[in-house]
């Protein structure tokens, strides 16, 4: 009787890593032979990692430069064993970082791309049909048949990631690839890792850039100095990731008793009632947007207000934006705040008094019920038939 696939495509338990410093003068001792007992100074890389990615999910890693990102996706792909720890692979990995590996520059791109081919197991009558693929998408024209030692850069990069995600693997480690190339191709990676991710793949994105991990990740994990700070939500990892200080609510606020949570009717004319607390006599406006988080695109704004006046003296407010026939369809979303000084004419444009928003961690929940409908939003339009002569 065949086994149940395990519910998860990749995990680590309490990994660690440690290299040691080569000196010169122990080299040579190593070499000779005559330092067997692997004393001497050592790097901690990573240190008690766990970390487990589900069947048909993305992880994402954020971490600045020498956190450890890299040597944890190396790891993951078996480029490294651990020092401590176990990992488990369910699936057949495709590793985009240290593209190129399979093969040496003075192999062409056709062929190169057959080597990787080859040893991924493809064979047969698909072989052609992914090489024409992977020719197309890389844009090399004729270098396709060209040596790889006459390529730039990032012509290397096009073809090695085109080749890497020629066909659906079953998981990804990616580490900052989504980058190569000119702002033309970076959409083509975007577009061809959604199409991936819609596929049913599992894996590990490691990377500096928050928003690359709001678009392709739910679940995201903070490393620092080799250790994982935070491990929970992909927005709740940004606002950890990128600690954005609150602009001092000094002239307006909103109060602690503002709700965390509003709930609307999808289709009906909803009110959202907003306490405002005036400390100054300053002119103060109020804005909200109502963004939602789509695996794949990122956070996307489906609702933007402009910028309204609350008041111009000291006091306690009450502000209402009313929304005709809510266009939301059912759901869970952020609701984001922002409070503005109102500039006097010659005056510098708005300064930042108080917000609410995901990306500094305060942000409130908006949830939308009602019947679902294949949609983000439903916009307001009217039919009107014309006849043909009349055309």
């Amino acid at each position: 009787m065949e086994q149940p696939s395990p519910g998860f495509a990749l995990r680590c338990a309490n990994v660690s890593k440690t290299f040691a410093v080569q000196r010169e003068q122990r080299v040579w001792r190593i070499l000779l032979g005559m330092d067997r007992d692997g004393g001497g100074p050592v790097v901690e890389a990573l240190r008690d990692i766990s970390l487990t990615v589900p069947r048909g999910k993305i992880v994402g890693v954020l971490g600045r430069n020498g956190a450890g990102k890299s040597t944890l996706l190396r790891l993951l792909g078996q480029v490294y064993t651990p020092t401590t720890g176990r990992i488990e692979i369910n699936g057949q990995v495709a590793g985009l970082f240290e593209l190129g590996g399979m093969g040496n520059p003075n192999l062409t791109g056709r062929e190169y791309a057959t080597r990787y081919l080859q040893f991924m197991g493809v064979a047969g009558d698909s072989v052609a049909d992914i090489l024409e693929d992977i020719a197309d998408f890389s844009e090399l024209g004729d270098a396709f048949d060209q040596r790889i030692r006459t390529y730039s850069s990032g012509m290397a990069s096009r073809l090695y990631f085109a080749v890497a995600t020629a066909y659906q693997h079953e998981i990804y480690l990616i580490d900052e690839l989504l980058s190569v190339g000119d702002e033309h191709f970076q959409a083509k990676c975007w577009r061809r890792m959604r199409e991936r991710l819609l596929g049913g793949a599992s894996g590990v994105l490691v990377t500096h850039d928050w928003t690359a991990i709001v678009k392709l990740c739910e679940q995201a994990c903070v490393i620092d100095e080799g250790r994982f700070s935070f491990v929970g939500s992909s927005d709740s990892a940004v606002v950890r990731y990128l600690d954005l200080r609150v602009p001092p609510a000094e002239a307006a606020r909103f109060p602690d008793t503002i709700p965390t949570e509003f709930v609307l009717r999808s289709g009906e004319d909803s009110v959202i009632r907003l306490p405002v607390e005036v400390l100054d006599d300053v002119a103060v406006d109020l804005a909200i947007s109502v963004e939602m988080l789509r695996i794949g695109v990122g956070w996307e704004i489906v609702i933007l207000s402009e910028y309204y006046p609350v008041a111009d003296t000291a006091g306690n407010y009450t502000v209402e934006f009313r929304i005709p026939a809510l266009p939301l369809a059912p759901g869970k979303y952020s609701l984001n705040l922002f409070l503005a000084q109102r500039p006097l004419p010659g005056m510098r444009p708005k300064a930042g008094l108080d917000c609410r928003s995901w990306t500094y961690g305060n942000g409130l929940t908006l949830r939308v019920e009602g019947k679902p409908f294949p949609a983000a939003v439903t916009l307001p339009f009217t039919v009107r038939p014309i006849p043909a002569e009349a055309v």
